[in-house]
């Protein structure tokens, strides 16, 4: 029932981003930066200019607004406070557009610039920086932490700067609940080939090849094992076989192509469970008996990412009155907190929010696929600088509107004091289907299975 409710909230008609190889993305920076209380300022005088008699004064607003690029999304008025109808109009075109551009840079590769061999508690905390990926250290000795790291980044991408990070230590990644952890570990090179495509790393490997009964062909039986940037929100894959093309070579250096074993086949994969390794099944078969030594891939997928996460932290303690948070477009009100203790200081909680898109109707309809996987945590006071992250034990939806929904997250067995806790809700402002082009350089083929 899930998968089918899923599919069925594909059919939307989305924003479509492609990555463009490494080599030819543009900048995509804003105008300078101006100070918050100017800019703010500034996008009321230009929001006044839309309400004009002059339309020549009213295309000038609109431009200028858009010119100065999604950091103004949070200084826009909801439309319901603008008395003047065109300027409502107006904003509320600026503000799509806005969001369209803010999902469409979220879904590119983040970037990272550094010199001057940095410590590795410094390379991490500059990594984790200046992409917005949470990324820690493990249980690392003060000696392991202080090492001199002999590299230089410049404009990286994030999977450039991990896989140049791990070739230089004894190191190796994990990732759980979108945070990236350091931890002591052989960092083996994949046996497969690997695919760095904007926020994506691919690697594609092959299991053993075996004869297809009835007939002289051998099926290659090919896997891509997907991770993205933990900033990102992946929902979704669809792969279409007849979008790859796969190239064997054999012996005396002749290539050949393979033949995808189910050209008009439609392959999904969900993408947004707790699982940072998930692989995507393409098999292939041979034009005869003959198995390649090696094996080339390219093509491309289609992913379904939750873009533009914004997140609204609340204090997490009984209040007189609703409180209100507001970002791009999005509002989420903290309706109410229960919190019901135990002995031993043990305490469930049980928090109700409403969440409320601007923009209702068809486009809420694929935020509602974005709910099926939504984030939401309790932050914890503890004796260190860090607060404790507390996952929720279940969610509720009692009622779900045209743009508006009301989530309930029940908490279980929390330690501690109760006081100085935070709820943390991250709302995207767009589900955002980004093409990703792959290309696999020739790795070697596994060895045939044997017939036992």
């Amino acid at each position: 029932m899930r998968e089918r409710f899923c599919r069925s909230l594909l059919l939307v008609v989305l924003p479509v981003a492609v990555l463009v190889p490494l080599s030819q993305q543009a900048s995509s920076a804003d105008p300078p930066a101006r100070t918050p209380g100017k800019l703010a300022d500034t996008v009321a005088q230009l929001i006044t200019d839309l309400g004009s008699n002059q339309r020549a004064r009213r295309e000038s607003a609109r431009r200028r607004l858009l010119s100065l690029g999604p950091r103004i999304l949070e200084h826009l008025p909801a439309p319901t406070t603008i008395k003047n109808a065109a300027a409502r109009t107006a904003v509320r075109r600026v503000r799509r557009t806005l969001e369209r551009t803010a999902a469409n840079r979220s879904a590119q590769a983040s970037r990272i610039t550094i010199r001057n061999r940095p410590r590795l508690e410094e390379l991490v905390a500059a990594i984790s920086k200046q992409t917005g990926n949470r990324l820690e250290l493990g249980p690392l000795s003060p000696g392991q932490r202080r090492q001199r790291i002999d590299i230089e980044l410049d404009r990286a991408t994030y999977w450039q700067a991990i896989d140049s990070m791990l070739s230089l230590t004894r190191l190796k990644l994990v990732h759980q609940d979108g945070i990236g952890t350091l931890v002591p570990g052989s960092n083996r090179p994949p046996r497969g080939s690997v695919a760095l495509s904007g926020p994506f790393r691919v690697i594609a490997t092959s299991n053993p090849p075996r004869a297809i009964p009835g007939s002289q062909r051998q099926l290659v039986p090919l896997r891509l094992e997907w991770m993205a940037e933990p900033r990102l929100r992946p929902l979704y894959l669809v792969c279409r076989p007849a979008n790859f093309r796969a190239l064997g070579r054999f012996r005396n250096n002749r290539t050949k192509p393979l033949k995808p074993r189910s050209p008009a086949a439609t392959l999904e994969l969900p993408l947004a469970g707790d699982d940072p390794q998930l692989k995507l099944r393409l098999d292939f078969e041979t034009l005869s008996k003959e198995l390649p030594r090696q094996i080339s891939l390219t093509g491309t997928v289609d992913v379904w990412l939750a873009a533009d996460t914004q997140a609204f932290a609340f204090p997490a303690r009984p209040a007189s009155r609703p409180s209100v948070l507001r970002r791009a477009g999005v509002a989420v009100v903290m309706t109410s907190t229960e919190i019901t203790s135990a002995a031993n200081l043990r305490h469930d909680a049980r928090v109700t929010i409403t969440v409320q898109y601007e923009s209702g109707g068809p486009s809420f309809e694929s935020h509602r696929l974005w709910m099926l996987y939504n984030r939401a945590h309790l932050l914890v006071p503890t004796s260190s600088k860090t607060p404790r992250r507390i996952a929720y034990d279940r969610f509720e939806t009692p009622r779900l509107g045209d743009g508006t929904a009301e989530l309930v997250y029940l908490f279980k067995n929390i330690s501690g004091p109760k006081t100085g806790w935070k709820f943390v809700y991250e709302a995207p402002t767009q589900i955002l289907k980004v093409t990703v082009p792959l290309d696999f350089k020739r790795w070697p083929l596994a060895a045939a299975a044997s017939d036992d």
